[in-house]
């Protein structure tokens, strides 16, 4: 049996839940952090974290969708033996905006672990239908906190599929023609998102290397 993760809540001075200018808040209102490596991804390490702002953001489901990403939980991934580049997963409605919103934050006033660096927000939807006015509001306000947000709709599918059995974006396939089941394709969005994802981590690791090479340069 595989040893679970070993996760830590430290000292660090913080801010409130809510991160608000010139509060303290106790460790226990910030997300743990992940001491231990994430998992390897087939023979190669994971390119990119998917961290659930709260519980029951599908967080799993889609680090499990996309092939390339690992799934690290509530906690922030730690160790700098593995990826740092997170994706920050939250469902749309008001209490995961607000979840989202107090990690986005934890992570722009430099309380997240060393290395970390979100490059976007998934927001998956609560429910199927129409998003109330008021979370649509919200949702506009979270989304300045980040570069880039991706949306993922509701798909009936999976509540009658396991983990195990959905199909998984791999960078570089081509988007499916039509709708079939999640067993055999993933869904548009998500390949849509998982295209954008790779896209942005590839701009951004192009971006450190120039900077590294100017640094360098006498």
């Amino acid at each position: 049996m595989t040893a679970p993760p070993q996760l830590h809540r430290d000292d660090r001075p913080r801010c409130t839940s809510r991160l608000e200018a010139g509060t303290i808040a106790t460790p226990e209102q910030l997300a743990p952090v992940r001491d231990t490596p994430l998992p390897t991804v087939g023979a190669h390490p994971p390119l990119f974290a998917v961290l659930g702002a709260h519980g029951g953001a599908a967080a799993s489901t889609l680090a499990r969708w996309w092939a390339p990403a690992a799934d690290t939980g509530l906690a922030w991934p730690g160790s700098p033996r593995t990826t740092q580049m997170v994706i920050v997963a939250a469902r749309l409605c008001m209490p995961g905006l607000t979840a989202a919103a107090d990690r986005l934050r934890e992570w722009h006033a430099g309380l997240a672990p060393d290395g970390v660096q979100v490059i976007g927000l998934v927001l998956t939807a609560a429910r199927p239908g129409r998003v109330p006015m008021v979370v649509r509001r919200y949702r506009s306000v979270v989304a300045q906190l980040v570069e880039h947000v991706h949306q993922i709709a509701w798909h009936d599918e999976l509540l009658s599929c396991e983990l195990t059995d959905l199909a998984q974006y791999v960078p570089f396939d081509p988007p499916p023609l039509r709708r079939s089941r999640l067993t055999d394709t993933v869904p548009p969005d998500v390949h849509h998102a998982g295209t954008q994802i790779i896209t942005h981590l590839a701009a951004t690791r192009i971006d450190a290397a120039a900077q590294d090479d100017s640094e360098g340069t006498p």
